[in-house]
């Protein structure tokens, strides 16, 4: 919606705002050669590494939020509100949804269409709830910052009305025990301890977290010593590990396990895993995946369609063993960067390289003043990062993220704006 349409340009249409979409409307804006329209059915970009801390009130409503319309007037490229409801690939057309001032029926913009000449679909993924019963109707997930916050509200209404009551606890159940998981279990106990302090509530001894997961380990995916690490900590935090157990129904009272055994809990998390939106199979075009992502070859491009490219979770990408590319940020950031040399590279004629993927390591959060993680070590092994060390090399991530929306400068400034802020305000947003 910001005036930057540039006459003759190769019009790019981005479907999807997040790390991946957002990056590359900022990568392709710069550039005078393209016309970018970035597409999304919210206002703003969140970076969804930070969704559990937004569930656990250590950030506050809008905090991280960048705003597409001012995003894209400082960097290049229009924003175009609404959601994807159509696709006409021969056309090179996609419809959108009309958009509705929130919570009325007031008409803000009635559909439309936008053409393109090239069009990159970038948007997300969700939880996987595997077809268990009870999942969407008892569980909160962490999918987007609205369902954060309403998780967060939850856990603040269950914290006031238990304080005073001795025999009140707060039952929190996670299904998951990947990194959201994990972070959002260890994040809460941080977040219930600074209540405390700052809220006059209880402290984190009244919190009940229990994590689940059919894995026998949590953090399954990377090393078994870095998964030991993560595994003390919780321990340490009295977070209740139920691992190497399936969930085979989800009711109001709990977590109901294979092994025939219940989890009662206030609050229940789903979190294990991700599969492609349902939205995708009713645009048709595609080849998809088993878990409904779009199958893309070496260069992005969706297999079977021309001037389509898919990234990010959306995407179902392969590395050169053919390994599934990770649904993660660091992949969504790669692809981005490689897609906007490729696309300017193809815009004057040229054939560019196939996408390689790079393993960067993994890092999880703790806490406040804690991380684990590894990184490649180029043999079989990896290299164990542990402790503040690795805490800081996780804010560094966020750092470097923000530097490619805005700079270098504006960067540093928001970094400072952070620690003034937490250095005069309670950690923990009690509203």
């Amino acid at each position: 919606m910001t005036p930057t349409s540039r006459t003759g340009a190769h019009r790019v249409v981005i479907v999807g705002g997040g790390a991946a979409g957002i990056e590359l409307a900022t990568r392709l804006g710069r550039q005078r050669t393209f016309d970018v329209a970035l597409v999304d059915r919210d206002a703003s970009h969140f970076w969804k590494p930070r969704l559990h801390e937004l569930a656990a009130g250590l950030l506050g409503d809008g905090e991280e939020a960048v705003p597409f319309l001012a995003h894209g007037q400082a960097h290049g490229y229009r924003f175009e509100p609404g959601a994807l409801r159509g696709l006409d690939a021969a056309r090179r057309t996609i419809d959108l949804d009309a958009v509705h001032l929130p919570n009325t029926d007031e008409l803000i913009l009635p559909p439309r269409s936008l053409g393109y000449d090239t069009l990159v679909l970038a948007f997300g993924s969700r939880v996987n709830d595997f077809g268990t019963p009870g999942v969407l109707d008892h569980c909160d997930m962490l999918d987007s910052p609205a369902q954060a916050i309403a998780l967060r509200r939850k856990i603040l209404a269950l914290a006031l009305r238990s304080a005073g009551d001795p025999e009140k606890r707060i039952r929190v159940g996670i299904v998951g025990a990947g990194a959201t998981g994990v972070e959002l279990a260890a994040e809460l106990h941080h977040a219930f301890n600074d209540m405390h302090r700052y809220g006059g509530l209880d402290s984190a001894s009244k919190l009940d977290v229990t994590l689940m997961d059919m894995a026998d380990r949590v953090l399954p995916a990377v090393d078994p010593h870095t998964s030991a690490s993560a595994q003390r900590v919780l321990e340490d935090m009295h977070v209740t590990l139920r691992l190497g157990v399936g969930v085979s129904a989800v009711e109001a009272d709990g977590f109901h396990l294979s092994d025939g055994s219940v989890v009662p809990c206030d609050i229940r998390v789903w979190a294990a895993g991700v599969t492609g939106q349902d939205m995708v199979e009713r645009l048709g075009h595609f080849e998809l995946s088993r878990d409904k992502r779009i199958v893309v070859d070496e260069r992005l491009a969706a297999k079977g369609v021309e001037g389509i490219y898919a990234m990010g979770d959306c995407a179902y990408a392969t590395t050169t063993d053919q390994r599934s590319v990770p649904p993660t940020a660091q992949a969504a950031h790669q692809q981005a960067n490689y897609l906007a040399k490729a696309l300017a590279t193809v815009a004057r004629g040229g054939v560019p390289s196939p996408f390689v993927y790079h393993a960067k390591g993994t890092l999880v959060s703790l806490g406040v003043r804690q991380a684990t993680g590894e990184l490649p070590s180029g043999r079989k092994s990896v290299i164990p990062m542990r402790g503040w060390l690795a805490k800081m090399a996780y804010v560094s991530l966020q750092q470097m993220h923000r530097a490619t929306l805005h700079g270098w400068p504006r960067a540093t400034a928001l970094w400072l704006a952070d620690w003034l802020r937490n250095t005069t305000l309670p950690p923990v947003k009690l509203h």
